[in-house]
This record gives C-alpha cells, structure tokens and sequence, in this order.
C-alpha cells in the first residue's frame, strides 16, 4: 500500500467537504426573504439611526452584504471561515456560532456516542445470532422485534418514549440534560443527574438504529457463511465457536466498520428529531431552532460541522481499512 491510497482518499475527503459547504453557502443565499434588511430596520428603530447607516452595521457585524455578488459574499464567507471563524448569530448578535458549538458540541457528543456504540454492540450481536440460529426461537423474536420497531417512524418514538418513562411512569425527567440543584462538575452527583436526563434520549436513539445494525450483520454473517474458507473450516473438523467468532463473525464485521463510521455523522446531522421532543441541549436541537428562525449563518456553521464530522469519520475507516482486511492491499 503506497502514499498514493492516502492521498488520494484524502484528495476525496477535502473535496467532498468543499462541495457540501460551496452548495449550502449558495443555497442559503437562494432562499426568499432578506433577514439582513428585517435585521437593520429592527436596529435603525432601536438605535434611532438611518436605515442605510443600520444596514453598514448589520454587514459589518454578520460579515455579509446581501447587495454583493455571489463570488464576493463567498470570498468573505470563506476568508474568515480559514481564521476559524463560522459567522455570527442572526437571531442575537452577541452570540458566535463558535461559541454555539463549543456549548452545544459535547453534549450531543456525549449522546450520540453512547446510542451508537450501544446499538452498534447489541446489534451485531443480535444479528449474528439470527444468522448462526435462523431456525431458532430467539431469531424469530428477534426478527418481530426488528418488524415492530421498524414499522414505526423514527420521529414517533421519542414521544412514545417520554409518554411512557416521563409522563406516565414517572421514572425519568421529563426535559434538560441536568437539574439545576446539582453543581456542574467533576462530581458523583453531576455525573449520576447528567446520564439520568440523558436516558430517555440514548434509549430512543438506541431503539431506532439497532434493527439496521441487526439487519447488516445478519446479511453479512450469511455472506460469508457461504464462502470457501469457512467450508473448508468445516472440513478441518474446527469447532462451531471457532467457526463463528474467528472465521464468519471477525469478516463480517468488516464492511460494517465504514457504515459504523458514517453513522457517526448521520446521527449527528439527525439529532434534532431526538433532541427536540427532550429538550435536550445538543447541536441538532440548535440546528432546528436556526432553521426556524431563519438563522442561516447557524445553520450553515453547523451544517458545515456535521457535514465534515462525516466525511472525516469515512475517511478515517478508510485509512485504517487496508490493515484490517488484506483484501483492499491487492485491489489498490
């Protein structure tokens, strides 16, 4: 395997994250309606100065003239995006998208993480059992399980969820990542508030992404299953547990590595169905919120974040694939 994989797959990454970021820059500037104008008449009124004098503020302070051409407002755009700033909140001026995803960033982190370890753990296991037992009555309530929860859309199962454990049996709180009688911190009590607000949200996320995990490991188990070398497995005389977590489990799980990557991002570009309905403060929430309100210069900034934390996740699967399966060594 010489640079030229690296680079190339690299090459790729960049350019991908370019495109996303060039089409919603532009896409956003094609939506009707002009913000910046309600914007600057809001601030001549309160500010008692000229409509003209108010829109040079409002440029000034969101880095955009909507009067610009279009290669202008990008050259702009994307000169304070390489100093690392992504812009500045329409909706209230004091605050900076940075500072949004310095909030906001971790706990979405934080949730995200722990749903999709926790689907991506049970799933592979639970798919790997319906390949190995096809026959068996656990793959068959496996297999009803998978039918119900997957006949059910994934916006709905928050609200099914608060109903039951918030509102109805009063096991969990019903909103917010933590109360507000505990001190944040580094302390037990923190710690304990922070992962009882936030399980009501893993578990929904968990509940809505296992049955595709199920789904991919049963499918690739039974792929490899039929291959030679686990024939000629057989044939050895090894053992059925051998068999199943050396030969048929270990390569199976190979194609779900680049999938468990891209998850990665997708749960966090879809954070806001499962962050809304919990009030939780994560970046999907802001996201939905700034789409609302027509903050594009938000929704942009954390557009552009979720888009890179996507490609950067397939990209890092693809760096590290070729030492996990020798097969991607012979192709490239």
């Amino acid at each position: 395997m010489n640079s030229r994989y690296y680079l190339k797959k690299i090459g790729i990454a960049l350019l991908t994250i370019a495109i996303c970021s060039i089409l919603t820059f532009i896409l956003f500037r094609l939506m009707p309606g002009d913000v910046f104008d309600v914007r600057a008449r809001d601030m001549a009124v309160t500010l008692g100065i000229d409509f003209n004098e108010a829109k040079r503020m409002v440029v000034q302070t969101y880095n955009y003239d909507p009067d610009e051409p279009i290669l202008q407002q990008m050259q702009r755009y994307y000169s304070a995006l390489l100093r690392g700033n992504l812009g500045t909140s329409i909706t209230n001026s004091s605050i900076t998208v940075n500072q949004i995803v310095a909030y906001y960033m971790p706990w979405t982190l934080f949730l995200v993480s722990i749903a999709l370890l926790l689907s991506y753990f049970l799933g592979i296991w639970l798919g790997s059992i319906m390949a190995w037992r096809r026959k068996s009555i656990i793959s068959a309530i496996i297999a009803a399980y998978s039918t119900i929860v997957n006949s059910i859309p994934p916006a709905l199962i928050p609200t099914l969820v608060l109903s039951i454990f918030a509102f109805g049996l009063k096991w969990f709180p019903i909103q917010g990542a933590y109360s507000m009688k505990v001190k944040p911190g580094l302390n037990l009590p923190f710690i304990k508030d922070v992962l009882w607000h936030a399980a009501l949200p893993i578990f929904a996320y968990t509940t809505t992404q296992i049955n595709g995990w199920v789904m991919n490991m049963k499918g690739s188990c039974i792929s490899v299953m039929a291959e030679d070398y686990v024939t000629a497995a057989y044939a050895r005389g090894l053992s059925d547990k051998t068999i199943r977590n050396k030969y048929v489990k270990k390569n199976a799980l190979l194609p779900l590595y680049t999938t468990l990557a891209i998850s990665f991002g997708s749960m966090l570009g879809g954070a806001p169905y499962m962050e809304g309905p919990f009030v939780y403060p994560g970046i999907g929430s802001q996201l939905s919120k700034a789409l609302g309100n027509r903050d594009f210069t938000v929704a942009q900034g954390l557009l552009l974040i979720t888009t890179s934390a996507t490609v950067l996740a397939s990209l890092f699967v693809d760096l590290i694939l070729p030492r996990l399966d020798p097969r991607i060594k012979r192709e490239d």
